[in-house]
């Protein structure tokens, strides 16, 4: 038993190394062919697949803080710098600033982070972390997240003392994730959660648009404005 166990774990460990050598997509398909094939070996074959999963999912491990950051995506920017620096570009949140507010956020709803971060950790021992993440029931997740820190950030705002604490804890957060004193940095202010308040609130808006469809046509009408001068649209 113990050799048969002993040659089970070699060949494990052999194919964990072909495949670190593999790019993701590669990686990927075999998961596909794997979970389409009825395995011959259903011990060895599970074992097979959590290697494969594990190499395609990584050491991730924060899952509710990233479906919560999707909703910043179109605003994030991703400047080291960012929080030295003066007042970022009107509506925009830093890379750093979203960890912080996060940071903040979190114990707000805790027992929710800690659900989400269950269930997602759950369905990542069966299948690639990112189509769980890209899944409809990790969207109704991600909504959820954003109605929870939206309704703790418009209670912050009506609340002085309550936002005080709030501005202090994420510049505290701030200045660890940037390495930097606090005093070093622009602080972040109730201007700040005001941004990031109505970015969360904005962003289903945002989200349901389809912005590739409207960059296409407005390129359309750019290039038959400049072939027939006649049919561009008239200034307002």
């Amino acid at each position: 038993m113990e050799n048969i166990e002993g040659l089970m774990a070699m060949r494990v460990e052999t194919v964990r190394e072909l495949l670190r050598h593999l790019d993701r997509p590669t990686v990927l398909r075999i998961f596909d062919r794997m979970a389409e094939t009825p395995p011959r070996d259903g011990q060895l074959a599970s074992r097979l697949m959590s290697v494969v999963l594990e190499l395609l999912n990584g050491g991730r491990r924060e899952h509710a803080r990233r479906l919560w950051t999707t909703w910043l995506e179109p605003v994030l920017v991703r400047d080291r710098i960012g929080p030295a620096s003066g007042r970022p570009l009107p509506g925009t949140v830093n890379a750093t600033d979203a960890a912080a507010w996060w940071t903040v956020l979190a114990p707000h709803m805790a027992e929710l982070v800690a659900d989400v971060q269950e269930r997602v950790t759950e369905r990542a021992r069966r299948m690639p972390l990112d189509r769980v993440l890209e899944s409809d029931e990790a969207a109704r997740w991600a909504e959820t997240l954003r109605r929870r820190s939206v309704i703790a950030l418009r209670t912050a705002r009506a609340n002085p003392q309550v936002l005080d604490s709030m501005l202090a804890a994420a510049n505290a957060e701030r200045a660890r994730l940037a390495g930097q004193p606090a005093e070093r940095l622009r602080p972040l202010d109730a201007r700040d959660l005001d941004t990031l308040l109505s970015v969360l609130e904005a962003m289903p808006a945002w989200a349901s648009v389809d912005w590739r469809r409207r960059e296409q046509d407005g390129l359309l009408a750019s290039v038959r404005g400049a072939l027939h001068p006649e049919c561009r649209p008239v200034s307002a």
